[in-house]
């Protein structure tokens, strides 16, 4: 009796490409619901809007520029190029990505009016009440998704969550979303996030977090005469380690050190507000030039991806196939043995026509593999043009006038440098600084 394999193993082929097919398909959409919907999920949405605007202790926000999220040479501070190759991230593009996202996470919570102020600033290196530390995991027009932490100033995490969101082929050619973020719903998850964390907080609990900032900013500037005030120990936490400060006491209300120093804190703070103007212009001269990017470059990321999905059902096929044309190569001998002439011959011939079937296969994977190269080299292109200038800024306090330059970041630390040499002036006035 002759032995079906051929049989099997094509319908096992055909299910096996059909699968890959289906794998890279949406999933079902929800359950049919009709009639008055439950309000539940919007009013506890709500309920802590409310909670926070009507709070008697505001928090300040500062939202760091965000990781950029480029993969690193095992145990080294190096980027790992040929990895970040392979990802298809533009270095510029990515770096632009992370300010925008910063951006956007600020609009998002700025909009709530649930906090004393959002800021964003160049690094964590800062004073503020509760830090919303962000990094990239992906940003292709079609797949985003960013990790948020958040941190108050005792250093306790105080959460950490992953958001993704895949944006619609259909988006931009839908007029209604004209001049909407296609990334906005994952910002607007990140921003409930975050008001659901400290939605928990008492006016204790915020009252000790603002205290703490306020003597951790004092200790960068005395820390002989503050340092007793914390207690430092390493905690970990969601699976990180970090630095938890306790607060033992506050200085007297009368101290006069403090008050120069809170003068000090809000001369920073001013110029983090300055700081706020250049990344609004940032945002507005970039916007629309990364939106264009999103429109462009969405049909080929798409593109790219079919192009994967095909490559990767026709390599299945191929290795099936070859598999197949083993198989009927060796029942074609084992039968040629019992004297079953005519039927080798057709089986030898099925042999060698899926033999060529797997070759055509392969070859063809290989084709999608070079048009997906071509595809990447477009995408990158467009991330070419995208760019930020942070311009001079000139910073006055007490009759002087300091002219800060470079990066955000290197303007930041000149003018936190400027307002210490001050103090230390003042603490050692027959030092000549």
């Amino acid at each position: 009796m002759k032995k079906p394999y051929y049989h099997t193993l094509f319908l096992l082929i055909f299910c096996l490409a059909m699968s890959a097919c289906e794998s890279t398909s949406r999933n079902p959409g929800e359950p049919l619901l009709v009639g008055p919907t439950n309000p539940e999920a919007n009013e506890r949405t709500k309920s802590r809007y409310n909670k926070l605007q009507n709070a008697e202790v505001f928090l300040d926000v500062a939202i760091p520029t965000f990781s950029p999220g480029f993969p690193m040479v095992k145990n080294t501070d190096e980027i790992d190029y040929e990895e970040m190759d392979d990802d298809g991230i533009w270095p510029q593009l990515r770096r632009t990505e992370a300010k925008l996202f910063a951006m956007e996470t600020k609009n998002s919570l700025e909009k709530t009016k649930a906090f004393s102020s959002v800021r964003v600033v160049p690094n964590a290196n800062t004073t503020a009440d509760i830090f919303v530390l962000g990094k990239i995991l992906a940003s292709d027009s079609e797949q985003v998704g960013m990790k948020l932490t958040v941190v108050d100033s005792t250093g306790e995490i105080l959460g950490s969550k992953d958001f993704e969101h895949e944006v619609s082929e259909n988006f931009f050619r839908d007029q209604r979303n004209k001049d909407k973020n296609p990334y906005q719903p994952m910002f607007d998850q990140g921003r409930d996030f975050v008001l659901q964390l400290l939605s928990k907080l008492d006016k204790e609990e915020k009252q000790k977090i603002k205290n703490t900032a306020l003597v951790r900013y004092a200790r960068y500037y005395s820390p002989e005469a503050y340092s007793s005030y914390l207690s430092t120990d390493i905690k970990k936490k969601f699976g990180q380690r970090f630095y938890k400060f306790e607060l033992n006491g506050m200085p007297a209300q009368d101290d006069v050190m403090l008050e120069r120093i809170e003068d000090l804190r809000a001369q920073e703070l001013l110029f983090i507000d300055r700081l706020q103007d250049q990344y609004d212009t940032f945002y507005a001269e970039t916007r629309d030039a990364y939106s264009d990017w999103q429109r462009e470059t969405l049909p080929e990321i798409i593109a790219r991806r079919e192009a994967t999905r095909d490559r990767n059902v026709k390599a299945g096929l191929g290795v099936g196939l070859a598999i197949l044309a083993g198989i009927l190569a060796s029942e074609s001998s084992s039968d040629s043995n019992s004297g079953k002439t005519a039927s080798s011959g057709a089986k030898g011939a099925g042999a060698v026509i899926a033999g060529i079937g797997s070759m055509v296969a392969v070859q063809n994977a290989f084709e999608s593999n070079s048009e997906m190269k071509v595809q990447s080299a477009i995408i990158q292109e467009k991330g070419q043009a995208i760019d930020i200038a942070v311009s001079t800024t000139e910073m006055k306090f007490e009759d002087q006038v300091v002219e800060l330059q470079g990066t955000a970041s290197e303007q930041y630390l000149q003018w936190k440098q400027h307002l210490r040499k001050i103090y230390e002036l003042e603490a050692t006035p027959d030092l000549q600084l």
